[in-house]
Parts: structure tokens; C-alpha cells; sequence
């Protein structure tokens, strides 16, 4: 045998040991997911029901273990794919962070940057077309935005964010488009890691010590007594019917009740359980729902006729989000009412938006600074904020 075909003759063995390498994780996988359902098919839910109106401590029982530890075999079996058949095929890495973590990856510092030019922006949003999987951003590059202003990024195979500043009917609008891989990066931090901690921060503090890429002020549940609160899956408040939830399942979608849909404990738990919901915040209203712009008439909180600077959140297809705050900044020095607010982030062509807490405790942050300018450019503390991280371990990260 000639040089040549030896060397054809160890590929083609270097091929099929690689194959059949892949072949025993695959059934390995199978056989130890097949175990762990097996030793755990007896698990039910043991968390038992209460009153309508009630706080509660969320817990982690041994559904929620046993439902994460066959997930991280599922990404285990699927990146070792991933790196044994490198130079074979591509198959993408599945980053994901694990449900009970309190702290996400932290961040690439190489990967934030900012600019005044879109070109950069484009290149970069270019560059992410694996991760855009054919969704078309919000961002454009000949958006007319605020006078001396600059657009931050970050960038990595999990997560894209994009910041911009717009004028709005007199005062300032600030964007963050954010796309993301998995829905376990779109993420609720409380402060002092805990409902009820009554231990208040502001939104900068508790960005940085969960390592959020980017983060907005959440419902702030801690200044009012009223609504419901979801976290780890677990009913925290059921206090009163009145206003509008927003929910967040692991698949990273936004779902949206109105105020009086889901009234007792059983109806909550039920719909928790059928949506596989992670988390969920009372503050509202909802300002788009299935693509149609709401026009709200009355509203218990927020002053919604008042002239306030204001925070909301907003989904635009699978992992496809924008948060949005509308104050003061510069010579512009006019607040916003909440329903021109919803027809701004409308126009943004999102399918769904709800209203976060306003005024002063409307703040967005990113790298450790607020993006938007605050009320009286002063950080309110408050109860907790929704964040966005990356999904890649700090091990993978190579400087």
C-alpha cells in the first residue's frame, strides 16, 4: 500500500473511531437519562396550596432537580458532539444556565464596546447571523437618534445587545435590543437574592452581582403591597386581582395575563405548571398584546395620565427582546403619559410590551453604568430587575 492510501486509510479510521466515539456518548446519554427518570418517576410536586391572597418563600423540590440534571445531560451529550466531530461537521454548542443559579457566566469584557458609527453596529449584527437565525432587528442603521449619543454593544455566540437613544415627543426614548440563544438568559435577580429580603439596591449593584450584560428595573414588588409575584416557579404573592402579570417561561417567552384572569392559588399553579413558568412580575399595563396596540383608559398604578419617565419591556419573536425608557436628557425635559409610551414601543413592530415601574426607579443598565439618565441622574434602590446574560461558562472564555 502506497503513502497516499495509507493516509486515506487513517482518516477514514480516524472518521470512524470518531463516529463511534460519538455513538457510545449518545447511548450513554439515553441510558443515564433513562435512569434518572427512573429513579425519580415517583417525584411529584409537594408544595401544598394556600389562600388567594398570600407570601411565599420559593423552594426548590426534586422535580425541579431531577428536570435540570436531564438538561444539563442533554447539553453535555450535544457540545462533547459538538467538539469530538469538529473537524467533521458543525454542530452548535448549547450553552444554558442552570435554573436555581442565582449568578449567570460572567460577561467577556473584550466583548463590550461602543460607538457613534453605524457601520460598526452592522458589522456586528452581521457577524451574529448564526445567532439572528434569520430575525431581522429592531435597530436600524439610519435611525435617527439623539444628538451625541452613542450605541453600546456586546456580542458573543449567546447573546447580542445593541443600545440606542431616540427623541421622543420631547423627551428621550432609550432602546436595548437584545437577541439571546436560550431562554435561560433572560433572568429575574432579587435583592439580597431572596423575596421579601427587605434589603433594597440599586440597579447597578445587583446588575453587576448577578453579571448581567444588560438589565432594566423590574415591578419594584417590594413598594407595594398588591399584585402577584412568581420566582423559581414558586407563587411568592397573590395579593389582590388588579393589575396586569407578566410572565416568563424557560423558553425565554413573554405571556401575558390581564388583571382577573388568574384569581386563586389552584388557577396559578396550574397555569405555572402548563407554561413551565419561571417567573413572574405585577406591575403593568400591558401595552401590546399579539402585535395590537392597547389604549389604556385607567390603571391603579403608575399615574398613567401623568407626564413620568417610564420603563417597559417588549418581545419581538423567539429570544428577541427590547427594553425601552423614556425621560429627561439634555435639552429635552419632557416626560411621558403610559399610552404614548405603548404606541412608541408598538412602533417598534414588537408582538408584545408591558409596562414596568416608572419614574425615578426607571433605569437601564449596561457594563456597570446606567444607559439612560435616571431622575435627578440619581440611582434609586429598589427590590429587583430583569437582566440578560451570556450563556458561555468564563472557563470557555479565552482573553
Amino acid at each position: 500500500m502506497n503513502n497516499n492510501a495509507q493516509t486515506k486509510s487513517r482518516a477514514r479510521l480516524s472518521a470512524g473511531e470518531t463516529l463511534l466515539i460519538l455513538a457510545l456518548i449518545v447511548l450513554s446519554f439515553f441510558c443515564l437519562r433513562w435512569l434518572v427518570l427512573s429513579l425519580h418517576s415517583n417525584v411529584t410536586d409537594t408544595q401544598g396550596t394556600t389562600a388567594t391572597s398570600t407570601t411565599r418563600v420559593p423552594t426548590t423540590n426534586a422535580s425541579d432537580a431531577r428536570v435540570d440534571f436531564t438538561g444539563s445531560l442533554e447539553v453535555f451529550a450535544n457540545n462533547l458532539a459538538s467538539d469530538a466531530l469538529s473537524d467533521l461537521v458543525y454542530i452548535r454548542k448549547i450553552y444554558k444556565i442552570p435554573e436555581n443559579d442565582l449568578v449567570a457566566p460572567k460577561p467577556d469584557e473584550s466583548k463590550f464596546g461602543e460607538t457613534n458609527d453605524p457601520a460598526v453596529i452592522q458589522a456586528l449584527i452581521d457577524g451574529a447571523a448564526v445567532l439572528m437565525e434569520g430575525q431581522d432587528t429592531i435597530w436600524k442603521p439610519d435611525i435617527e437618534r439623539f444628538e451625541g449619543s452613542t450605541m453600546r454593544y456586546y456580542c458573543d455566540e449567546t447573546i447580542l445587545v445593541v443600545t440606542w437613544k431616540e427623541v421622543y415627543n420631547g423627551g428621550v426614548a432609550t432602546f436595548a435590543e437584545i437577541k439571546i440563544a436560550d431562554g435561560s438568559q433572560l433572568r429575574r435577580a432579587l435583592s439580597g437574592n431572596a423575596f421579601g429580603s427587605g434589603i433594597p439596591l440599586k440597579a447597578t449593584e445587583m446588575a453587576a452581582s448577578a453579571n448581567a450584560v444588560v438589565a432594566i428595573n423590574g415591578d419594584f414588588y417590594a413598594n407595594r403591597q398588591i399584585g402577584l409575584s412568581v420566582y423559581q416557579r414558586q407563587i411568592c404573592r397573590n395579593n389582590g386581582s388588579v393589575l396586569d402579570v407578566c410572565f416568563f417561561n424557560t423558553a425565554g417567552d413573554m405571556l401575558m395575563k390581564h388583571a382577573g384572569e388568574l384569581i386563586t392559588n389552584e388557577e396559578i399553579e396550574q397555569y405555572i405548571k402548563d407554561n413551565d413558568v419561571l417567573f413572574g412580575i405585577s406591575f403593568g399595563p400591558i401595552l401590546v398584546e399579539n402585535g395590537e396596540l392597547q389604549t389604556i383608559y385607567s390603571y391603579p398604578v403608575g399615574e398613567i395620565d401623568s407626564f413620568y419617565s417610564r420603563a417597559a419591556i417588549a418581545q419581538k419573536g423567539e429570544r428577541h427582546y427590547l427594553l425601552m425608557t423614556i425621560g429627561q436628557e439634555g435639552v429635552y425635559e419632557r416626560r411621558c403619559q403610559v399610552n404614548k409610551a405603548a404606541e412608541l414601543i408598538w412602533s417598534k413592530g414588537v408582538d408584545s410590551a408591558y409596562a414596568l415601574d416608572g419614574g425615578q426607579t426607571a433605569t437601564m443598565v449596561m457594563h456597570g453604568t446606567t444607559v439612560n439618565r435616571v431622575d435627578w441622574d440619581s440611582e434609586r434602590t429598589m427590590s429587583d430587575i430583569i437582566y440578560f446574560a451570556t450563556a458561555i461558562p468564563e472557563k470557555e472564555v479565552r482573553p
